[in-house]
């Protein structure tokens, strides 16, 4: 019997990581941290308590394969038992929402969905391979961020083309592991039935939910669509794409590069992907590109507010949601005209609850907890498979 959970959790640049020791109830975290590429500070470690441990033995700026495999010996380690490893995987294409056990074929079929994700899908299964080839009989898990948003309605998960064209293909919606610690969260802290969560990162989107579930959201058959992003463009006119491909001669490959890595934040300002850059810079650019983020967000709140019928409750959460006050404040102050006013002080320390007292509408910033959805799934799955 497995007796930890490690959860891997990698993004196009980073990667997070934790390790859960099973206790009945909830898996219990006892290691911690993550490895961003894009930045100096290198591994972070930490205990279950949050506590800064000392470095893993690895070189100054370690590659993810040799990040992967030492984190898979430390949790053997840590947790002394045999370990089950749960690995957040983008895109089900469709064909599997549910976990499901990584062996060679099921990988090789979900690799078959990179096109659909390319920034994402690759990097999420590469660590498969590495962790099968040094520990091949170590129990490995896909845990899918867009399984949450399954349950959509059919009018919300249908692609307007005729029924030939879009055989097969749908709106999928994605950061659905965040989505549920927020259905999670919010179960215990408010009453609120209709919840706008926008999870503001690296990648960004919105999500509408109705008693905790899933009944719309903005991206779609790819984590391309909807908000504006680091470097995605989020959702652009496609007569504007077909123009740029004539104008230009832009192929597939120009086209994916061009939407998926020169654009958004980096595309418009010329500076930088990265919020906290922008709002430190002088350049004009910097903050054109930062207001039209916010008339974005905006627009997309509203959008996802109609789905619902109305709004109880807007939650701000990833990086940048949880770390930028001047974000949310501006947001907010766009959005009194629905009854939603800020408590500035609150918001300036990115307290957990934000909105005024007299507010008729809540606003949240909860923590994006998806390492541990997923060792929650790993650990339902193993359960069921213990029996």
């Amino acid at each position: 019997m497995t007796t930890g959970i490690l959860v891997l959790n990698v993004g196009s640049s980073s990667l997070k990581f934790a390790a859960f020791e099973r206790q009945p109830g909830a898996p219990e975290p006892v290691l911690s941290g993550g490895f961003d590429e894009t930045s100096d500070e290198g591994v972070v470690l930490r205990d279950g308590r949050g506590h800064d441990l000392p470095p893993l033995a690895l070189p100054d700026r370690p590659d993810r394969h040799a990040l992967v495999l030492a984190l898979a010996e430390r949790a053997r380690e840590e947790l002394a038992g045999p370990l089950a490893v749960g690995h957040r995987v983008v895109h089900g294409g469709g064909r599997f929402a549910a976990p499901v056990a990584l062996d060679e074929r099921t990988e090789a079929a979900l690799r078959g969905f990179a096109a659909l994700a390319p920034l994402h899908q690759e990097a999420n299964l590469d660590p498969v391979a590495w962790l099968r080839e040094r520990f091949p009989d170590l129990p490995q898990l896909a845990v899918f961020d867009d399984a949450f948003h399954a349950g959509m309605p059919e009018v919300a998960r249908r692609l307007p083309l005729p029924g030939d064209v879009a055989k097969g293909l749908r709106r999928h919606g994605f950061h659905g592991l965040s989505y549920a610690s927020i259905a999670r969260q919010m179960a215990r802290l408010s009453s609120a039935r209709r919840v706008v969560a926008a999870h503001l990162a690296g990648g960004a989107s919105l999500c509408a939910m109705l008693v905790g579930k899933s009944v719309d959201t903005t991206m779609g058959l790819t984590p391309l669509d909807g908000m504006m992003m680091g470097t995605r463009s989020g959702a652009v006119d496609p007569g504007a794409l077909l123009y740029l491909m004539k104008r230009d001669g832009l192929g597939p490959v120009e086209m994916e590069e061009l939407l998926y890595r020169r654009s958004g934040l980096k595309g418009v300002s010329g500076v930088s992907a990265d919020l906290r850059d922008l709002f430190a810079s002088e350049e004009t650019e910097a903050a054109r590109a930062i207001d039209l983020y916010c008339h974005l967000l905006v627009r997309h709140v509203g959008a996802m507010a109609a789905s619902l019928g109305g709004l109880d409750a807007l939650v701000f959460t990833g990086g940048a949601g949880q770390g930028q006050p001047e974000i949310r404040a501006r947001v907010c102050d766009r959005l009194g005209w629905l009854g939603l006013a800020l408590d500035g002080d609150a918001n300036a320390r990115s307290a957990t609850l934000i909105s005024a007292p007299d507010s008729r509408i809540e606003a949240w910033v909860l923590p994006a907890e998806e390492e541990a959805e997923i060792a929650r799934a790993v650990e339902d799955y193993l359960k069921g498979n213990e029996r």
